[in-house]
Order: structure tokens, then sequence, then C-alpha cells
């Protein structure tokens, strides 16, 4: 699970990053139990290794979810704007997603 979220979602990001215009400085991949993913003000993204096991769709949503932070970091209507722009679904994705969790393999504690 590891080495698959570890080869496939750097390449992701980077090329929903140029499709929409969005730059980063640096991506991570993390044992994240309790979200899919986070960015923080020097545009660092961090996803969870467990994100592997969404459908694309959804990974795709939560990558495009972090990139718009680095543009606007704050969950607000201004937030939501500019993730619509590029996801006009976004706000029935996010209910989407919450009906997941990860799968925690016991292996990787």
């Amino acid at each position: 699970l590891k080495k698959e979220s570890e080869q496939l979602l750097p390449q992701r990001l980077d090329t929903l990053a140029k499709q929409y215009g969005f730059s980063y400085s640096q991506v991570k991949i993390k044992q994240l139990k309790s979200r899919w993913g986070s960015c923080n003000n020097l545009k660092q993204i961090t996803l969870s290794l467990y994100l592997i096991q969404l459908p694309w769709e959804l990974i795709d949503y939560v990558i495009l979810h972090e990139l718009t932070h680095t543009k606007v970091l704050a969950h607000g209507a201004d937030f939501w704007n500019e993730l619509t722009k590029f996801l006009p679904n976004a706000k029935k994705m996010k209910k989407q997603i919450n009906t997941y969790k990860p799968i925690i393999n016991t292996s990787l504690n």
C-alpha cells in the first residue's frame, strides 16, 4: 500500500497541478488516519497513504482540494468557489468521501 501510494499519488498530484495551473513546494505521503490530506501555508501537501484505497474520482477530489489550499487556505466561500471552478460537483464529492474510512492494515503500525 505504501509503495503504491508513494509511486502513484505524487504523479497524479503533479499531473493535476500542471493541468489546472497550481504550484506546490513539496509532497509527502504519510500514514494519516483521521484525514485524507493537508496543505500548509508553505504549499507543502501531505497525502494519506490510505488515499489510494479510494476510487480515482475521489482521489482527484482530495488532490484538487489540497491544491486549492495553495491559493486559499481557509474553507470559506472563496475556497469553495475556487474549487468548484475545477470540480463543479465538489460539494457532492465531499459528502461522498465522508462515507469512506481508511482501511488500516495493522502490519503498517
